[in-house]
């Protein structure tokens, strides 16, 4: 970096959203934000699942997921399993970027983030999110709970900053509400409802602008939810007016929210007037809000259904010494902050953080510096391990009573017994935690969690779908139709959620064609925006190779909502089938803008550039791909060919060439061909000879197969999911030909490929078929089938023949009925001696070979 900051501060803004400040901005409205966006670089800022706030402010401190840091939703059971409590700072588990600056001996303040009561006692000042809480009418005691300010002895010095809704004059409220006269507020309690969330970020601005104006600091933090309780409550008064809001709610209350954000400009011009041109400022939300036609015209009956409401993108703007000016930057997270944070002020990055360095702010890249993990750290850092101390009352109360008005919550039912009550809050948070499971990557880690609910509760809806997707994903299709069959006899679901699960499933059983008779039935009774119907039916004709129309449904989607990064990458996808790689490469970028931690998208805009002739942005996007995905082994092979080709660097070939074979994950051992093709018979060999199969066993022997399949349903799932391979490694698996070429960089392939008479493996299919009652005409002879299975065999050998991770033995299937232990000792010898020929070769019964070529 040009220059380094002495200062980081950094405020958060909950659900602050690009698509309400951009219009105020060009209308003047929010001109420091304007100073904040011309002196700085901008960026979305990447949410995860679930979108709830305190289980993303605790990853935006830490760099880490959830099931890392451990705050699984916004209240859990107590310790000792009698009660619920909001989560709390001892919720977390690992560090927050406070408690590694305090190790540091920075001086570091924090007001109001999400779960922080009780205060941590770091070197500086901290105010817990239970500060602003209020109990009670102005003329009561309002008491500050033990726990909220550290150090405990400036407690009585904080509580005088605290501003009390009922201090709110009309002066303060008409800009929010201009036609606040002629609301009855004895009725009507929305307008308290504004100027609660208005006096809430009132007392914590106040605290915090104190502390960064008479205390020294190297990094300070504020946390604001006000955004997102302004457009909980009122986003649907927003303009324009949509036809189900009352005309009378619309005139009163549609400038809320954008009065909202101009409030939080206001109070970012008060902190900019408090920091100087060596501070590095970062302003930034842990989601957004959809202020447009994507805002839900209702809330789904769902634990914490409100957050249907939020948007994927938050905000990122930073300003300061070494920040690039005026510029935008794109595929950020909000699991980057902590670690770019880190380095901005010199300090090394955990390996163990989920985020990286966003080095697209600064004009310089900064010096990226790794330890393990900050937990091996030693010393003293504030976080509080045990809290032994009971939570005060009255401000728990307060705080569940807001998460309640804001609908995160159920209404807590007082005639409901508190073993019950533990239950359902220990269920939510197990749910949550298998959502942050599936979210980064690990829905192997989420299926004994969704398991476990969907045992204790079959009818709920939100455990037996998502845990029929994670089957999906590991393959397991068998399973995930047992759900829905399930889901089917209990009549207590809607038939359209029921279609579009069951036509997802389909898709992964690669039966295209029911898919979308499925979606299109479902299509005018769902949500579009949530259902993703375009998105959905463009991969079914993906995989009937109607390019045209899968790019016609991939553009309704991306004009319905442009935020979709699956989209444009599937749309690169089709567009490349076409040969269009101009298009492709622009496709592939935008998804990249939108999700920069896809290494299949900066893969496939490497492989789109590369097809263009531009070699070294080739390079530089294949070079993304393996600092996402190391074990990448098609993208290094494409970068060293680049290198040692096109762009003559051969130290950067060297560089690349030993990480070939240290990426491999494994070998796996695969019997291939077209079906029909005598890929069982080899199964069985392998199988017999003490090799370990990769199999489910669904699919039972029968007449056409009286010795079984060896098959697995995962295998089917190939093109579009290959989470479950590595449960393959070091075993035998049946893939078709057609799928070889879907098979990840990440392991060593050794294929036993059966080569057959195509006269015979047609005749064998056609009455495979009739056995089956799915054709009945013995006069269809497919001679255009023939050409085609004959170009698809010559595709996979030439696939295989650039794989240096793939080595192939080719089998006549004739061979193996003639000879069958010469057959068995040339396969030993190709798996390494590893096998029993003898016991192979009795496999072999020649009795089957029923469909012969003469």
């Amino acid at each position: 970096m040009t220059s380094k900051p002495k200062k980081v501060l950094l405020v958060g803004w909950d659900a602050a959203d690009w698509k309400v400040i951009n219009p105020l901005m060009d209308q003047g409205l929010m001109p420091n934000m304007q100073k904040l966006v011309e002196n700085g670089t901008i960026s979305n800022l990447a949410t995860l699942d679930p979108a709830y706030s305190p289980m993303l402010w605790s990853s935006i401190a830490t760099g880490k997921r959830p099931y890392k840091h451990g705050v699984y939703g916004f209240i859990e059971p107590t310790p000792d399993g009698k009660d619920v409590r909001p989560v709390m700072s001892v919720s977390r588990k690992c560090k927050a970027i406070w408690n590694i600056l305090t190790q540091k001996d920075y001086k570091t303040h924090v007001v109001g983030w999400w779960p922080s009561h009780p205060a941590e006692p770091i070197n500086g000042v901290m105010i817990s999110n239970f500060y602003q809480q209020h109990k009670g009418s102005i003329n009561e005691p309002w008491p500050m709970p033990k726990g909220t300010v550290h150090p405990e002895a400036e407690a009585d010095h904080f509580a005088q900053f605290r501003v009390h809704p009922q201090e709110l004059t009309a002066e303060h409220l008409l800009p929010f509400i201009p036609a606040l006269a002629k609301i009855d507020q004895r009725k009507d309690k929305r307008v308290f409802a504004a100027a609660k969330v208005t006096a809430h970020a009132a007392s914590s601005l106040a605290a915090f602008t104190n502390i960064i104006r008479t205390k020294e600091w190297d990094f300070a933090a504020l946390y604001l939810d006000a955004i997102d309780h302004y457009c909980h409550g009122f986003m649907k008064y927003h303009p324009p007016r949509r036809p189900h809001i009352p005309q009378e709610d619309y005139d009163f209350y549609n400038g809320v929210v954008a009065m909202g954000y101009r409030f939080h400009d206001m109070m970012l011009g008060t902190i900019m007037s408090l920091i100087d041109k060596d501070t590095l400022l970062m302003v930034i939300s842990d989601h957004g809000f959809q202020p447009d036609h994507l805002r839900p015209k209702k809330i789904p009956v769902d634990p914490a259904g409100p957050a249907y409401e939020h948007s994927p993108y938050g905000i990122l703007a930073a300003m300061g010494p070494g920040i690039r000016k005026d510029q935008i930057t794109f595929g950020a997270s909000l699991l980057d902050i902590c670690p770019t944070i880190l380095a901005a002020m010199g300090l090394p990055v955990g390996e163990d953080m989920d985020g990286r360095v966003l080095t697209g702010l600064f004009e310089e890249e900064p010096e990226v510096r790794y330890i393990p993990s900050w937990e091996e750290v030693p010393g003293r850092d504030g976080m509080i391990k045990d809290f032994a101390g009971e939570v005060n009352a009255a401000a728990a109360d307060e705080a569940m009573q807001q998460l309640e008005d804001l609908g995160y919550i159920e209404r807590q039912n007082d005639q409901e017994d508190k073993e019950a009550k533990v239950l359902r809050i220990r269920q939510d948070c197990d749910f949550n935690l298998a959502r942050a499971y599936i979210d980064g990557g690990l829905p192997d880690q989420a299926i004994p969690i969704l398991e476990k609910l969907h045992t204790e509760d079959e009818f709920a809806a939100r455990y037996a779908f998502r845990l029929a997707t994670c089957y999906q994903s590991m393959g397991k299709l068998t399973d995930a139709r047992k759900i829905i069959e399930k889901l089917k006899e209990q009549e207590q679901y809607s038939s359209p959620t029921l279609d579009i699960m069951e036509a997802t499933l389909l898709i992964g059983e690669r039966q295209p064609l029911q898919a979308i008779k499925l979606f299109k039935a479902a299509e005018s009774k769902v949500d579009r925006h949530y259902a993703r119907i375009n998105l959905q039916l463009a991969n079914c004709y993906l995989l009937l190779s109607r390019w045209e129309d899968a790019e016609r449904f991939l553009e309704k989607e991306i004009e319905w909502d442009y935020d979709t990064p699956q989209a444009h990458y599937l749309l690169g996808n089709v567009l490349m089938k076409q040969k269009e790689y101009v298009r492709a490469s622009t496709s592939y970028l935008n998804a990249i803008g939108l999700d920069f931690n896809q290494p299949n998208y900066h893969h496939a805009l490497g492989t789109a550039l590369f097809a263009e002739g531009k070699y070294r942005e080739a390079s530089k996007a294949l070079e993304n791909t393996l600092a996402i995905m190391p074990e990448n082994n098609t993208a290094r092979e494409l970068v060293m060919k680049i290198y040692n080709t096109h762009l003559q660097d051969h130290e950067k070939y060297e560089l690349h060439r030993p990480l070939l074979v240290d990426n491999i994950r494994g070998t796996i051992y695969v019997v291939s061909g077209l079906p029909r093709s005598g890929t069982s018979m080899m199964m069985q060999m392998l199988h017999h000879g003490g090799l370990e199969v990769f199999t489910d066993g669904q699919r039972e022997k029968d007449e056409n197969n009286p010795k079984g399949y060896y098959e697995h349903e995962a295998v089917k799932t190939l093109v579009r999911n290959k989470k479950w391979l590595p449960q393959a490694n070091g075993k035998a698996i049946k893939i078709i030909a057609q799928l070889l070429p879907h098979l990840p960089p990440s392991f060593n392939y050794k294929i036993i490929f059966m080569e057959r008479d195509l006269r015979e493996i047609l005749s064998s299919q056609r009455k495979m078929l009739n056995r089956l009652g799915k054709r009945t005409k013995e006069e269809d002879y497919p001679l255009r089938l023939m050409e085609t299975f004959e170009k698809q065999l010559k595709d996979v050998k030439a696939w295989a023949e650039m794989k240096s991770n793939v080595h192939v033995l080719y089998i006549a299937h004739e061979n193996v009925l003639n000879n069958p232990f010469e057959v068995a000792l040339q396969i030993d010898e190709f798996l390494g001696a590893m096998l029993l020929p003898e016991l192979m070769a009795a496999a072999v019964d020649t009795s089957l070979h029923r469909e012969k070529s003469a």
